[in-house]
């Protein structure tokens, strides 16, 4: 087992990621009715996909803000420009080619990021399952993998979370994935939400914006992996470059997301997992033309729905129309991938700024709204442990039933596993989605640093933490630490951590000595 002593060279990264978005459906509710697009514009992050103007009110040009700089939106101003803020000035901007922070304007999206922190990608053949292997910045990934395509530790320089996963967002008041999509592409899947919430659906989203390195990979991987393979590969007539660009892929501009949907605490009926690269996925039966993009831009849904594939589920045909009626374009490859054809077109040329790009920062200054109470779960606490280690390599597999490689967290349960920090709750269960108390994530968190013995001995500092508690230690040393607000009296063990307490965890640690980023305190 990996042994660390805090030392504090924990704490720059930790910061970043202890909190979480509650993912479980059940503790989510739909909005009945759509609150407008541009009135939840306000405190959302942006950034240009290429330099761009800040205009004063009269339109007279005050300022450039270079590519991938962030800033914020304060609101609409008008129909052709945003009110915004950077550096403490305030001026305009045109939104043609700005990207803003989805989860900001769309927090009710789960996103499920794999990517980020360990790719996900299979193909199939007439004999079955196929797994693709992807090598990237010289580290093999797997479709299970300890790495991601975003990032690699040797060729990115920062703290684990500016490099891949979740990081503090003020605005949401919890830590979530940053997802960058082009402003016009917001605007048309917020439309397409709100189309599914009306038929008690919601969003997941796997992918957004990728790196182009990443689409050049996968290609030269994919095609490798059908060579390999004697090309047998199932493919339904669609070459592999309809599976994964050659060159440039619309999720290299923004403009792409890859979605699903769920219904309850379920994903939708869908006619494989997400991101299989097979005939087996595709959305349209093959042509030799009409399945490209360009070629289906502006196509009405009834173009789409008299050439769905036979492999094409109620709820994918339903997911389709809320895309296609909300102005995304569909892949006739892909029945998750939708993209806003437009802002492609708009921005194709400054893809190049935003080469290695991922995941962006966030706009300091955003004020924080009241955080939501919502709970911190196993798979979160477990997730947030390995990102503030630096997404370490796991030892080992992982057989529990409820957790998949199709999850964000599927590599930190393996590496908390393997390392002692945590077991399943039964036999062959992980209970992801069950709420961990303040006392199970500081004995989390205090395995993860080696279990310093010299806290565990001394006085007991709480008159609710009894000293043949299985948490005593953890609790005393934690108190010692500063770490929790509390140093004596009554501390709640089993009460059920909020992202809230855990936020002001980590800024007393922060007031203690540790250095933390002030991006996302």
């Amino acid at each position: 087992m990996r042994v660390k002593r805090c030392g504090f060279g924990l704490w720059p990264v930790m910061i970043l990621a202890f909190a979480m978005q509650l993912s479980m459906v059940a503790f989510f509710s739909l909005r009945a009715s759509a609150e407008e697009f541009s009135d939840r514009l306000s405190g959302v992050t942006a950034w240009g996909t290429t330099s761009i103007y800040v205009y004063q009110q009269d339109l007279s040009s005050m300022k450039e803000i270079g590519a991938k700089e962030p800033f914020q939106i304060l609101g609409r101003y008008n129909d052709d420009l945003l009110k915004i803020e950077y550096n403490g000035m305030i001026g305009y901007v045109k939104p043609d080619n700005i990207l803003i922070n989805l989860p900001d304007v769309e927090p009710d999206i789960i996103y499920n990021l794999t990517n980020a922190t360990g790719s996900v990608f299979t193909s199939t053949t007439e004999s079955g399952t196929v797994n693709l292997k992807l090598d990237i910045f010289g580290s093999q990934i797997y479709y299970n993998g300890d790495s991601s395509l975003y990032y690699d530790s040797g060729a990115y320089s920062g703290t684990a979370a500016s490099r891949a996963g979740k990081v503090w967002d003020e605005k949401l008041g919890r830590f979530e994935f940053v997802v960058p999509v082009l402003f016009t592409a917001a605007e048309k899947i917020s439309a397409a939400r709100e189309l599914a919430a009306a038929d008690g659906y919601n969003f997941k989203i796997y992918d957004a914006y990728r790196p182009n390195a990443a689409t050049k990979l996968m290609n030269a991987s994919f095609n490798s992996l059908y060579n390999q393979s004697g090309g047998a590969l199932r493919l339904g007539g669609y070459d592999t470059g309809f599976f994964v660009a050659a060159a440039l892929s619309s999720h290299n501009v923004g403009c792409a997301i890859d979605v699903t949907m769920v219904r309850g605490t379920e994903e939708a009926d869908m006619p494989t997992k997400m991101h299989v690269l097979s005939g087996d996925a595709v959305l349209l039966d093959y042509a030799p033309s009409g399945r490209i993009a360009s070629e289906l831009y502006g196509l009405p849904y009834n173009y789409y729905s008299d050439h769905f594939a036979a492999t094409m589920t109620e709820d994918a045909k339903k997911m389709c129309q809320y895309m296609i009626r909300s102005g995304m374009t569909g892949l006739g490859s892909e029945w998750w991938h939708y993209q806003d054809q437009e802002g492609y077109m708009d921005n194709s040329g400054f893809y190049s700024n935003l080469a290695s790009w991922y995941p962006c920062r966030l706009y300091g200054s955003v004020e924080a709204a009241e955080a939501p109470e919502q709970v911190t779960t196993r798979a979160e606490a477990v997730y947030q442990l390995w990102a503030a280690e630096g997404f370490p390599a796991a030892a080992g597999d992982v057989s529990f039933s409820d957790v998949t490689e199709y999850d964000y967290y599927y590599n930190a349960v393996r590496w908390a596993v393997s390392a002692g920090i945590l077991s399943g709750s039964g036999a062959d269960t992980f209970s992801p989605d069950d709420a961990v108390t303040r006392a199970g994530f500081l004995n989390m968190l205090y395995r993860d640093c080696g279990s310093p013995a010299e806290y565990a001995s001394g006085t007991g500092s709480f008159e609710d933490v009894s000293a043949n508690a299985w948490y005593y230690d953890a609790v005393q040393w934690a108190a010692k630490q500063g770490i929790t607000p509390e140093t004596s009296g009554i501390f709640r063990p089993a009460g059920v951590l909020t992202q809230r307490q855990m936020h002001e965890y980590l800024v007393r640690a922060s007031q203690s000595g540790i250095e933390l980023s002030a991006n996302y305190i």
